[in-house]
C-alpha cells in the first residue's frame, strides 16, 4: 500500500439539519389507572412444572427443579443433591452400557463358533475335521487368542478348499486307461501267439531233417 493524500477518512453520508427533529424516537405512554405493583407475589401450590426443550435427542428426564432467588442456596443444592446422584447414575448407566456392550460380542462370538463347527462337519473337510475342531476349541478356550486362532482356521479352510477344487494333476481319464489296457492285452495275445508259431515252427524243421536222413 501506498499514502494517498487525498485521503480523508472513512466517508460517511453527509447530514443536513432537520428542524422538526425531537430526538430518538420511543413509544408514548399513556396513563393507566389501574397499574399496580405486586411486593410479595403469593403462588398457588405447584404440583407440576412443565418444560418444552426442541431437541433431537431422546431420553432427556428433569427432577428435583429449585426455584429460589439466591444463587448461593442454589449452588450449595448442586453440590449437596444433585451431583452425588448425577455421579451414581453416570456410573450405573456405564455399567448397564457395558453389559450390554458385552452382551452383543458374545452373541456375535457365539454365532461365529456355531458357523465355524458347521463349516468343520461339511463333508469336503471330512478329512481335517479333528485339526479344525482342535483349533476352535482352542479359541474358545482362549479368549486372549482368539482372533489369531480364528484367522488361522481361516486360512486352514481356505487352503483345504482351494487343494480340493485346484489341487493335483490332471489324471488320465478311465476311458484312456481303458484303450491303453485294451491295446496291451492285444499286442500281448499277439507277441504271445507269434511265439507259439515259432516253436511250432522250430519243433518242426528238426522232424523234417530226420526224415530226410
Amino acid at each position: 500500500m501506498k499514502n494517498n493524500p487525498a485521503y480523508k477518512g472513512k466517508w460517511s453520508p453527509s447530514l443536513i439539519d432537520n428542524p422538526n427533529y425531537k430526538g430518538i424516537w420511543k413509544a408514548r405512554e399513556i396513563p393507566n389507572p389501574n397499574y399496580f405493583e405486586l411486593e410479595k407475589p403469593n403462588f398457588e401450590p405447584i404440583s407440576g412444572i412443565g418444560i418444552e426443550i426442541w431437541t433431537m435427542q431422546d431420553g432427556i428426564l428433569f427432577d428435583n427443579i429449585l426455584i429460589a432467588k439466591n444463587e448461593k442456596v442454589a449452588k450449595s443444592y448442586r453440590e449437596t443433591k444433585w451431583k452425588p446422584k448425577f455421579e451414581v447414575e453416570k456410573e450405573r448407566q456405564k455399567a448397564e452400557d457395558d453389559a450390554s456392550g458385552s452382551d452383543f460380542l458374545a452373541a456375535i462370538k457365539r454365532k461365529v463358533f456355531d458357523f465355524l463347527y458347521e463349516v468343520a462337519d461339511m463333508p469336503l473337510l471330512s478329512n481335517y475335521r479333528t485339526q479344525i475342531l482342535d483349533h476352535i476349541e482352542k479359541a474358545e478356550k482362549q479368549p486372549n487368542l482368539a482372533m489369531g486362532i480364528l484367522v488361522s482356521i481361516a486360512v486352514i479352510m481356505l487352503t483345504i478348499l482351494l487343494k480340493l477344487i485346484f489341487g493335483g494333476k490332471n489324471q488320465t481319464s478311465p476311458k484312456e486307461d481303458q484303450k491303453a489296457v485294451v491295446v496291451e492285452t492285444k499286442h500281448d495275445e499277439a507277441t504271445s501267439s507269434e511265439r507259439k508259431e515259432e516253436e511250432d515252427e522250430t519243433t518242426a524243421a528238426p522232424r523234417r531233417r530226420r526224415r530226410e536222413t
